[in-house]
């Protein structure tokens, strides 16, 4: 059995954002096994006969003494309505397969293609992507995410974004949103109204 697994984005047969998948599968690593890891994420890995015109996802799941890994081609899946769902005792800090609870929250979602999970009172993410808002200028992230996404960090370090702690009550003060995670990098074309949120938890 591999508990923890990364997902990793393949475009032009090169692996995007490596350094911050190879920073949090050490981390991770370190967290689960309370040792450091022995082998790298992408040892023993052969990126061959792809295509450059599609766009692959490269599984990777990892247990304390060794890898296995899986290729598939991808399609941009990546969802445009929400709905609200709070749980204050969720936790989802390391990527692993276990995934009962954020799948239990997801078919929460109605007619929303996708959950937007609410911890404690503040927004975290949606189920399988971190959420950036703007007002027209900035870029915010919440500060309290499930996970800690590769594509969010990248885009902290080269300050493109900013963090905060957001509340339900202050998403009326963005003015759209999107979806980031490593198969569905930031895009600028790609906001979504404010308003495909949809408000649904009881006070």
């Amino acid at each position: 059995m591999y508990p923890l697994f990364e997902s990793v984005c393949i475009e032009n047969s090169q692996i995007k954002n490596e350094e911050y998948h190879e920073a949090r599968f050490n981390k991770s690593y370190i967290q689960q096994y309370k040792t450091h890891p022995t082998y790298t994420l992408f040892d023993g890995i052969h990126l061959t006969n792809l295509d450059n015109n599609f766009k692959y996802k490269l599984r990777i799941g990892y247990k304390q003494h060794g890898t296995r890994y899986s290729i598939s081609l991808y399609e941009n899946s990546i969802p445009t309505s929400l709905k609200l769902v709070n749980d204050d005792t969720i936790s989802y800090s390391l990527k692993r397969n276990n995934r009962k609870k954020l799948n239990q929250l997801f078919n929460q979602k109605g007619n929303s293609e996708d959950v937007l999970i609410v911890k404690n009172g503040l927004i975290t993410d949606a189920s399988y992507s971190n959420i950036l808002f703007t007002d027209g200028k900035l870029i915010t992230t919440p500060s309290t995410p499930l996970l800690q996404g590769t594509c969010r960090a990248r885009l902290l370090e080269e300050n493109k974004i900013t963090e905060a702690h957001i509340l339900e009550s202050d998403i009326q003060n963005f003015k759209s949103f999107q979806l980031v995670n490593a198969l569905n990098d930031f895009d600028d074309t790609r906001w979504v109204p404010i308003s495909n949120i949809q408000r649904v938890i009881s006070k």
